[in-house]
């Protein structure tokens, strides 16, 4: 992918480099032309703009214009698996940093904050809530599917511990690219969070 990705920034690279080469030769002949304009209050009658002082033509930037077209059209489905797996990290780390701010609020306080995802889970958002208070949100993005532990709440005690006896794991994968590999979050009893990825893509997180 990384390989692929090199070769497809190298011909944007080429062809950024002919185009520029191209319009600097353009104005130097622009350049080279005798200067045509009359002196300050004297108007030369039925003077006509020569060809080599209109600049581009339309011909020309419609060409241009396709050529970037075509290649941004053959670049973009070998860079939607690096988008995808970009938004899967982002959505881990800003998990990562939620929970991390939950259990730290939760000792502050002495009080019990809740993870409470929005409605179709925590891949279309979530709240940080203590006693009914909001203390932060975060917005999601539905391009991702984050499944949780079935049935168990996402809170911290007074202790910074899982108010739940069992561990805590969030799975974030990506709906748009299958081979993006599967992150993880998981909080264990003590209320800390640790991110592992599915490297080998076995669907578990566990043996790398």
């Amino acid at each position: 992918m990384t390989a692929e990705l090199l070769g497809w920034i190298g011909v944007f690279s080429v062809m950024a480099k002919t185009l520029i080469a191209a319009t600097h030769d353009h104005w130097s002949r622009l350049r080279a032309l005798p200067a045509l304009v009359p002196p300050p209050g004297r108007r030369v009658p039925g003077r006509k703009i020569l060809r080599g002082e209109q600049g581009f033509t339309a011909t020309e930037l419609m060409v241009v214009v396709g050529i970037v077209g075509v290649l941004s059209a053959i670049a973009a489905p070998a860079l939607m698996p690096v988008i995808a797996a970009q938004r899967v990290k982002t959505a881990t780390f800003d998990l990562y940093a939620a929970l991390t701010y939950a259990r730290s609020e939760a000792i502050k306080r002495n009080s019990v904050v809740t993870i409470t995802p929005r409605t179709g889970g925590f891949a279309y958002g979530y709240d940080l809530t203590v006693g009914g208070s909001v203390l932060r949100s975060q917005l999601g993005n539905p391009a991702l599917a984050i499944s949780t532990s079935t049935g168990t709440a996402l809170a911290f005690d007074g202790y910074g511990r899982l108010t739940s006896p069992a561990r805590y794991q969030l799975e974030l994968t990506s709906i748009q690219s299958g081979g993006v590999p599967k992150r993880c979050l998981v909080i264990n009893p003590t209320g800390r969070p640790s991110i592992r990825v599915d490297n080998n893509h076995d669907g578990n997180c566990f043996n790398g």
